[in-house]
């Protein structure tokens, strides 16, 4: 066997290990949605599943209240997420194609967001949301969601937009095209690796985020899959199954939107921090 092949099975074996340890907690919460308590009680965690119980699903949707939790993280996240995308790009691009004075002092700005924990503005936050009538409603989310993800957005997509050659900028200004035009035709479609892992990336945080929804949010109106998913756990603390078939309930989106776009992730990411 010649080196490189040794190399290459040594490596392969590697991360099917490595993928087994981070698969194996996952591949519990599974087996465990499907059995009955009683099951989980007498052959413990790690044992097989003496028979499939297909109701924990459904009884963990109605009694978790899911269809209400879903309503609201879909709504924030399908639109939050485009929208802080198409911001972000458009203060990406000028500060990767336009020359102007403060160009390096605007960007550092925005990078000043990434260095700012969530936990020391979110009492002014809320004071600012009471006053303004957005607490306790999704609009306290909405907002705030989109500007704490610009830093990181606009860190990406100007790293790609700078990799973009002037000259298809230039031709599309001779041909006729308007600033916008140019960004919106032109641009965005070959930035689209970056955009689509952002896409995953932003999905998954709002999706996933829990402290300002726990503040932000006191109606269970209201109410995300996170926070939701927290008071369903304290609910049915003893009750296994119910418990791992909710998180399944909660992961299914995210799941969804990664196979479907994991191959934009690397190659989006990689090529902005390249570029930059």
């Amino acid at each position: 066997m010649s080196v490189r092949k040794y190399r290459y099975w040594k490596e392969t074996v590697f991360l099917i290990i490595l993928a087994f340890f981070f698969l194996f907690p996952f591949g519990i919460v599974v087996l465990t949605s499907f059995r009955t308590q009683q099951d989980v009680v007498s052959g413990g965690v790690f044992a097989l599943p003496n028979s499939l119980r297909w109701d924990n699903f459904p009884e963990a949707w109605r009694i978790g209240k899911f269809r209400v939790y879903y309503r609201n993280s879909l709504l924030v996240t399908l639109i939050k997420v485009p929208t802080g995308i198409f911001v972000a790009a458009l203060a990406a691009y000028p500060l990767a194609k336009y020359r102007f004075r403060i160009r390096d002092s605007l960007f550092a700005f925005f990078l000043l967001g990434l260095g700012i924990p969530i936990n020391i503005v979110l009492l002014p936050l809320t004071i600012l949301l009471e006053r303004i009538g957005l607490l306790n409603t999704l609009g306290a989310l909405f907002f705030p969601y989109i500007v704490f993800g610009l830093p990181f957005q606009i860190l990406v997509l100007r790293g790609f937009f700078r990799g973009i050659p002037d000259e298809l900028i230039d031709a599309a200004r001779i041909d006729g095209c308007a600033e916008f035009q140019t960004f919106w035709r032109i641009i965005l479609p070959l930035a689209t690796p970056a955009v689509l892992a952002l896409f995953i990336i932003d999905f998954l945080a709002t999706w996933n985020e829990l402290l300002m929804a726990l503040i932000f949010i006191h109606s269970d109106e209201w109410k995300t899959v996170p926070l939701g998913l927290m008071y369903f756990q304290g609910q049915f603390a003893s009750s296994y199954p119910i418990i791992n078939a909710g998180v399944l309930i909660a992961i299914l989106p995210v799941l969804g939107v990664y196979i479907l776009l994991q191959r934009y992730f690397v190659s989006g990411i990689t090529a902005g921090a390249l570029k930059e």
